[in-house]
């Protein structure tokens, strides 16, 4: 057995020798052909422009600088410099093993990766990378430091920075990322299998700071959010945020958010029809994509010093929302508006609107353009609103719309428990609604003081009191309304004390300016549900007489000359030039007009206002069911100058001519 022992010892000795030798030439200007001669034997790589460093006071470690990687003598990857220290374990294991790693100075290119090929297995407990650069077509980094623990490269499709257990952080001056600017990153956190934690990350984007906590997951897909904070965050135009969504599902592998806790602070956002500066916004437990109406207890409150919607600009809005599924609750929502205030809170679902009150004071403005449009198509598709005490004081609007403006000032309106809207049809379905205006001016038709009182239950509508004082007169009326019975039958009463003239042209729009009073009464009834109800229902009488008429500001030729006009009657806006018109108005004698109504077919007797060259004669049969059954006729005739204006079953007919010379144009 003592050969045995002698050749065990044999192989110690040369073992030991071996690797002394190998120690030795480490230390020489042997060492770089030897780690190239190792390199290639056992791969296709080599070492160019390298320099070994080699202490044996540290036997595991060694460093080269510069270090270039080369491949058929196209470099691979340049590094000013790699330290590198072997593990013990390399001797336990089949695959290397280095207990830490530094690289200083590293440029990486996508391009690069490709062209390497399949490494064997290796492991690093702790890898620094010192001045790092990375450019690919969706990332760029520049100057960054980058930690990773626990390293061990494995798997050749897995990302080279997906390979790792443990704890890493990120430091970067900047990055771009899908043409997002980050810049001073700083990324805090551990890696457990598919559990991304975020200790800490803050950093500069969007000329705002930010900080948070956060963890991913990315076999769900899912980020948390478990705190972030946004101090002087600035949007743009230019920036809709509605992109945001697409630029998430193409820039990121998230494909949902939990928000547990976010902060918006110091912050302005200018978006195509909204805008606001001064934000101040915390937003809880909100889940995206999901929609507003898909949240489960989320919670928004939002504060800024300015606001502006479409056109409407608001002066410390305060918002304050509960999200439930299909339910949004507003604790508070308060602004300055148009020199007033306004103050809400209610329920909010995706068809109904209940408020438990609505308060607006002293708001004096202009109506935007398109006022009545955007109301209409803001509230199209609520089935029902509900307001349980509504208080409007002292508000005053004005609109410069041609074709009605209007001027009302001192508005006061009181409600309770009253219901405005429902399935889908605007009346009071149910309340106590009293409204009052202390001046108005519709269509410079001056009103003052005028009172609306209305109550309703279950739907019968009834106006108790309407009373509409002009400067010389008064219209009183009272009407009722069945909303909740078949059919929605309603009646209406008008009594008329010298009431103004001027609303023949002014408010119905029928060419014929005229001054003067006119008394009378109207009373009719009918059916309310559709159109067609409305049509074979309507029934009713109206006589009405006038007193001290003149015509108003227009000489009887140019009446003449407008009414040549082939097309609608009502609507049409007079060319009335004052320079041209008889320096005294004419006055005009005009007989009662009686209106029949009896289910739907309205007859009237010939109306006819005249003096002594000047005359003008109504006479009309129309059958609001039955187009072919309409039919109506104006006469005009000014000295011997006569125009025929006639309706008949959709068809318009208008004929002038000169009973002088008996020429019909």
């Amino acid at each position: 057995m003592r050969w045995v022992a002698k050749l065990i010892a044999s192989v110690l000795l040369l073992g030991g020798l071996s690797i002394a030798v190998l120690i030795v030439l480490l230390q020489t200007r042997y060492a770089t052909p030897l780690i190239n001669h190792t390199l290639a034997t056992f791969s296709h790589y080599q070492l160019a422009e390298t320099q070994l460093h080699y202490d044996i006071k540290q036997p595991l470690q060694f460093s080269l600088q510069p270090l270039t990687v080369k491949k058929e003598n196209k470099t691979l990857l340049s590094v000013h410099s790699i330290t590198l220290k072997l593990s013990s374990r390399s001797l336990q294991t089949q695959h290397l093993a280095f207990s830490n790693v530094i690289i200083d100075g590293i440029d990486l290119h996508h391009q690069q990766w490709d062209k390497f090929e399949h490494l064997p297995a290796f492991s690093i407990d702790r890898l620094v990378i010192n001045n790092l650069s990375i450019a690919t077509p969706a990332i760029t980094i520049n100057r960054a430091q980058l930690q990773i623990d626990n390293w061990q490269y494995s798997d050749h499709q897995q990302p080279w920075w997906q390979q790792f257990s443990g704890k890493f952080q990120l430091n970067a001056p900047l990055i771009t990322w899908h043409n997002q600017t980050l810049e001073n990153l700083l990324l805090n956190g551990t890696k457990q299998k598919q559990q991304w934690q975020l200790a800490g990350f803050s950093g500069k984007w969007q000329q705002a700071d930010f900080n948070g906590i956060a963890d991913y997951n990315s076999d769900t897909q899912l980020l948390t959010l478990d705190k972030l904070t946004l101090i002087n965050f600035r949007i743009q135009q230019s920036q809709p945020l509605l992109t945001w969504s697409q630029w998430l599902a193409d820039a990121t592998p998230v494909h949902h958010i939990r928000i547990k806790r976010a902060d918006i602070l110091d912050s302005s956002i200018e978006q195509p029809h909204w805008a606001a500066d001064d934000i101040n916004l915390s937003l809880e437990n909100w889940s995206w994509p999901d929609s507003f109406w898909q949240q489960d207890n989320a919670h928004l409150s939002v504060s800024a010093s300015y606001a502006k919607w479409h056109d409407i600009v608001l002066e410390q809005p305060i918002v304050e929302l509960n999200f439930m599924p299909e339910k949004i609750n507003s604790q508070a929502i308060s602004a300055q508006l148009l020199n007033g205030s306004m103050h809400m809170d209610g329920e909010i679902s995706p068809d109904k609107i209940k408020l438990k009150k609505l308060k607006m004071s002293d708001i004096k403005g202009f109506l935007p353009p398109q006022w009545f449009h955007t109301a209409k198509t803001l509230t199209s598709g609520l089935s029902e609103l509900t307001i349980d005490k509504l208080d409007i004081n002292n508000i005053q609007l004005t609109s410069t719309n041609t074709q009605l403006p209007f001027q009302l000032a001192g508005i006061y309106i009181d409600g309770n428990d009253v219901v405005v809207k429902h399935q889908y049809q605007w009346g009071l379905w149910q309340g106590n609604l009293d409204t009052s205006l202390g001046f108005a001016s519709i269509n410079q038709i001056v009103f003052v003081d005028p009172i609306l009182e209305m109550t309703s239950f279950n739907g019968d509508w009834v106006i108790d009191k309407f009373i509409l004082p002009f400067t010389d007169g008064m219209l009183t009326a009272d009407a009722n309304i069945q909303l909740a019975q078949q059919g929605q039958p309603w009646s209406l009463s008008i009594s008329n004390d010298s009431v103004p003239a001027a609303l023949i042209y002014r408010w119905f729009k029928l060419p014929l300016p005229l001054k003067g009073k006119i008394d009378g009464t109207i009373h009719a009834q009918g059916l309310a549900s559709n159109r067609q109800s409305f049509n074979y229902s309507l029934s009713g009488q109206t006589a009405l007489t006038f007193r001290d008429i003149h015509l108003d500001n227009i000489a009887p030729t140019q009446l003449l000359d407008n009414w040549k006009t082939k097309g609608k009657l009502f609507g049409m806006v007079l060319d009335n030039n004052k320079e041209n018109s008889d320096s005294h108005t004419q006055a005009l004698t005009l007989s009662p007009l009686n209106i029949n109504a009896e289910r739907g077919k309205i007859t009237i007797p010939t109306w006819l206002a005249s003096n002594d060259n000047f005359s003008l004669s109504l006479t009309s049969h129309w059958d609001l069911a039955i187009p072919k059954q309409q039919q109506l006729e104006w006469v005009l005739k000014e000295n011997c100058q006569q125009v025929e204006h006639r309706w008949h079953a959709d068809q318009t007919e208008v004929n002038s001519f000169s009973t002088c010379s008996g020429k019909i144009k």
